[in-house]
């Protein structure tokens, strides 16, 4: 239609142009007005031509469009949309603009929806998948809980048992009276010889060092979304306290704490022996045994005086029975501290460092914690932040300085399963 009109249009023209070739010798004799309305009719009949021809070419370039538009959705999905990565990152881009240019909040969805729908009308997301990181995965935001899951680490309660003081220097020194002078019954006109003076003892508790040096990269510390020097503090914080209370129960002395279990067997007490007393089977807890390591500790230390266990050994305990096959132990209920183990009616306090029932191992103690172990503090915990060292990490370096000792080797016992 616009070609047949086009075509009468010039075809118009053209006639237009012989009528003017024949006028031509005779346009001298024409006046102004007539030579007017020649020039006038002659640039109509150009324009209409022109714009006939603009609106022809407007068409022709809409129907290519229409072509191709039904040539792109009737082709299948790409399977390697990576050959060309230019106008699949121009897509990708120009896709998520429009997703986070959303304006109805009601109406927001997630991106692999907004993915799903737009495939419905746009074949070139067809090469788009949340599914698949390249093919667009990455621009789905995953969404960041407010809790972060830790895993629950067990430890030992010594600290909790046994006391605490705090100092300014780098010993505590205690002076030990473990000796008694002697005496004897005389009569009235018999001689008096001299009796033993008792002597004194010191045992000195050094404070040693505990530290942790972790890095963090200053990005993480500016672009992380929760605050994670104080999470780190409180790691630190959390595994110095399983540091120490592991020293407090097994600790070699050197360079730590000295712990409950790593003193020598025996009953002298200047020689800082702790007593051990055998269980009677190489397997397991015996009633016979759980009576005389009770018994063992003098009436002194007995009303304080609590078991100190690992928690899986508790299974040991609630299993021995009478002859008639009914359990000997059980749980009591104390409405003041709540669920509370006891054992031959002492409290049970489980502590992971305590060695697992085996044969010859040390795995129970009891006693007076409170008057048997000191743990000495020199400070608390203190972190030395340095941006420096190891750039581009911050480094936090954490110290503590502690110790601890047995200083009452009478107040507790320790017992053993046999071997």
């Amino acid at each position: 239609m616009d070609a047949q009109l086009t075509q009468k249009m010039e075809n118009a023209m053209n006639a237009f142009e012989t009528f003017k070739s024949d006028l031509t010798p005779k346009l001298d004799k024409l006046d102004a007005f007539d030579a007017g309305k020649l020039a006038t009719l002659e640039k109509a009949m150009g324009d209409a031509i022109e714009l006939t021809q603009k609106e022809a070419g407007a068409r022709k370039a809409l129907e290519d469009q229409v072509k191709a538009m039904e040539t792109a959705l009737s082709r299948p999905a790409a399977s390697n949309p990576a050959t060309d990565e230019k106008a699949f990152r121009a897509k990708s881009k120009k896709l998520f603009n429009e997703f986070a240019r959303q304006k109805d909040d009601a109406n927001k969805q997630y991106f692999d929806v907004f993915l799903e729908k737009r495939a419905e009308t746009d074949p070139e997301v067809k090469t788009l998948s949340a599914g698949s990181d390249p093919n667009g995965g990455y621009l789905v935001m995953p969404e960041m809980g407010g809790v972060i899951q830790t895993y629950v680490y067990e430890s030992s309660p010594i600290r909790q048992l046994a006391s605490v003081t705090s100092i300014g220097t780098d010993t505590l020194e205690y002076i030990l009276d473990n000796d008694a002078n002697t005496s004897g019954w005389v009569g009235e006109q018999t001689a008096r010889t001299a009796t033993a003076t008792p002597t004194l003892g010191k045992l000195t508790i050094y404070v040693n060092e505990l530290y942790s040096n972790p890095p963090v990269t200053q990005k993480l510390l500016d672009d992380a979304q929760f605050d994670v020097e104080g999470w780190l503090s409180r790691k630190v914080a959390e595994e110095f306290g399983r540091k120490e209370a592991t020293a407090f129960v097994s600790g070699s002395g050197v360079n730590q704490p000295k712990g409950i279990m790593s003193y020598t067997s025996g009953t002298t007490v200047a020689s800082q022996q702790i007593e051990q007393v055998v269980s009677g089977s190489a397997s397991t807890f015996t009633y016979d045994g759980l009576v005389n390591l009770q018994n063992a500790l003098k009436e002194e230390y007995q009303s304080n005086a609590s078991f100190l266990i690992r928690r899986a050994s508790n299974s040991y305990l609630m299993l021995i029975k009478d002859g008639e096959g009914r359990p000997i132990f059980n749980m009591s209920f104390d409405k003041n501290v709540g669920l509370q183990p006891t054992l031959m009616g002492q409290p049970v306090y489980f502590a992971a460092d305590v060695a697992a029932v085996a044969s010859n191992a040390l795995a129970m103690a009891y006693g007076d914690f409170r008057r048997a172990y000191q743990i000495v503090d020199r400070s608390g915990i203190r972190v030395l932040r340095d941006p420096y060292t190891s750039k581009p990490n911050v480094l936090f370096y954490t110290t503590k300085r502690v110790g601890g000792a047995v200083v009452n080797f009478e107040a507790i016992k320790i017992g053993k399963i046999s071997t």
